[in-house]
């Protein structure tokens, strides 16, 4: 019996030793070309796929980084040229959560005291944030799965910032580019509200559909990010 369960504690301590340099391995190709760890089909965005990248779990879809890359970057930079930290912000509204980027700056990163209200209408992508991100620790975060529009038509409260990060895998749905989706968001922001609109800019197309958005807020101030983005800034008077 001594001898068994000698062999047995050895068996353990080799499987712990296999599943530490299988880790290892794993982290480092996540800086040299990325581990792929799993794939999911959203309804709404398509083929979703789970990377560890320079250690870090991130989110694309089949066009585009949904959370803690590129898109992570893009707001720590948006945030950042316009001293949110230096704003007194108590609520939030947030359209496209993600899997979590605009939390994780904002309370984490920044130390902001605020509540947060995210809707997003993608159950797929709330599965992946609770699974792999840990979406759940953000105590002073509402998650509302739901159409953004039906939501906003619906809504009476008002924010001190509301950030509009709508896509499904690249585009921005047309319906939130509409007059009356802009001018209902607009309506919930407070005295000297922030609102934050984030569109891809890399097509000729999308670029028009930039500049008609733009010509809405006709004195917002427009930060270029990444290369590939364009957010408009519009503060209400």
């Amino acid at each position: 019996m001594p001898k068994l369960f000698h062999n047995g504690s050895s068996i353990v301590i080799l499987l712990n030793m296999f599943k530490q340099l299988k880790k290892r391995i794993q982290t480092i190709e996540s800086y040299l070309w990325g581990v792929k760890i799993q794939t999911y089909q959203s309804i709404l965005n398509g083929k979703l796929e789970l990377w560890l990248i320079n250690n870090h779990k991130v989110l694309n879809s089949a066009h585009a980084n949904q959370s803690f890359d590129s898109m992570h970057r893009i707001f720590q930079k948006v945030f950042r040229e316009t001293a949110i930290e230096n704003r007194t912000i108590n609520n939030v509204l947030l359209l496209g959560l993600g899997c979590g980027s605009i939390p994780t700056i904002l309370f984490e990163e920044l130390h902001l005291n605020c509540s947060i209200t995210a809707v997003d209408h993608d159950k797929m992508m709330l599965q992946i944030a609770q699974e792999h991100f840990d979406i759940q620790r953000f105590k002073k975060l509402t998650i509302i799965i739901d159409d953004a529009l039906k939501y906003v038509d619906d809504c009476t409260s008002h924010f001190e910032l509301i950030i509009v990060d709508l896509f499904y895998d690249d585009q921005v749905p047309e319906q939130f580019l509409e007059t009356t989706f802009i001018e209902k968001v607009s309506s919930l922001l407070n005295s000297n509200g922030l609102l934050i609109f984030n569109m891809i800019t890399q097509t000729k197309l999308q670029k028009e559909k930039f500049e008609e958005l733009h010509k809405y807020f006709a004195h917002a101030d427009v930060i270029k990010a990444n290369g590939s983005n364009s957010i408009i800034v519009h503060q209400k008077q």
